[in-house]
């Protein structure tokens, strides 16, 4: 998958109480690659993609997964920014930098977005930080693209 060194496998019924956990639905292509990676980081150099609203290229840190590290850890993430984040969204991965993957689950926001916490962007501020990536998990993974 894409150059990412993955955190191990999880089973369906790890994923399912994650879920459960956090009261959201996964999709199936997100679901797919925990099964697979259980998260990751990039295998060499650096996988970065481009905001497509704005022009600006961002690099991915890590993806989120079950793990006991807590800067690696889906439950973690979700536990401390859940009251920040919209309704079936959680925070799947890092970017290399200070901003978030988000990922909405469910209805006609679903998607991949990154949310520049930081506001480190030209033109980020507390009404305008969020950046839709991608409709969907896959779409996202396929657009990273590696730096050489």
């Amino acid at each position: 998958m894409h150059k990412i060194k993955g955190f191990g496998i999880l089973s369906m019924q790890e994923i399912i109480g994650l879920e459960k956990e956090m009261h959201l639905n996964f999709p199936e292509d997100y679901k797919q690659f925990l099964m697979n990676k259980n998260g990751g980081a990039p295998e060499e150099n650096y996988l970065s993609t481009v905001i497509p609203s704005h022009g600006e290229e961002i690099v991915l840190g890590a993806l989120l997964g079950i793990n006991e590290n807590e800067n690696f850890d889906l439950e973690s993430w979700y536990k401390e920014y859940s009251d920040e984040l919209m309704e079936s969204s959680l925070i799947i991965g890092t970017e290399y930098g200070s901003g978030l993957f988000v990922l909405i689950c469910e209805g006609n926001q679903e998607g991949v977005y990154f949310w520049d916490n930081g506001q480190e962007l030209e033109g980020s501020n507390n009404e305008g930080n969020i950046y839709k990536l991608a409709t969907s998990f896959s779409a996202f993974i396929s657009g990273l693209k590696l730096e050489k």
